[in-house]
């Protein structure tokens, strides 16, 4: 299993990994294909395709932050799910650096967000129970509540609201410029 680095839509790869995007996020967590193309540009963002000889199984995107590592999007395809892969990803991911790392997840509301906490518990992440909203990621979207958890362990607030502010900087105002919030 190995992640590849792609930073082009042109890139077949990329294809795959955004059809699988489309289908695995609701509209509000996802944004356009023409923001996407422009943040490949952002040397802190890495959109990786995983593979397993050769076959596309999912992706992960993250950012770098200079204390914490952002998981923004991960995904496998159906047939891959349940089957140890995913674990196996974000255990590889988190054993490369020494950073806190944070993701979002959906308010346990139904029995698949409550499972997909205990997923990413499993892996060590700790639900931080802060209020927390995702910025829109498209024109005219709105904000989602969610929560945050963190690996290898709790953040505190005052953390989680400089995160906010850093992700508004770097990954969010420089895409989003005419978008009033």
């Amino acid at each position: 299993m190995k992640r590849i680095l792609v930073n082009s839509i042109e890139n077949d790869l990329f294809h795959s990994a955004w059809e699988l995007y489309l289908s695995a996020f609701p509209r509000n967590e996802r944004r356009e294909l023409e923001v996407q193309e422009k943040i490949f540009s952002n040397k802190d963002y890495f959109f990786e395709v995983i593979v397993i000889d050769e076959q596309f199984i999912g992706f992960l995107a993250w950012w770098e932050f200079e204390d914490l590592r952002y998981i923004e999007h991960f995904a496998t395809l159906d047939q891959y799910r349940g089957k140890g892969y995913g674990r196996k990803i974000l255990k590889q991911f988190i054993s490369e650096n020494t950073k806190q790392t944070i993701l979002e997840v959906e308010l346990p509301n139904s029995e698949i967000d409550k499972r997909r906490i205990g997923f990413y518990e499993r892996l060590n992440f700790k639900l931080n129970l802060y209020k927390y909203e995702q910025m829109p990621y498209r024109i005219n979207g709105e904000k989602v509540e969610l929560l945050i958890m963190s690996c290898p362990k709790t953040i505190d607030e005052v953390t989680l609201r400089q995160f906010e502010s850093e992700f508004r900087a770097k990954c969010y105002n420089p895409y989003f410029k005419d978008l009033s919030i």
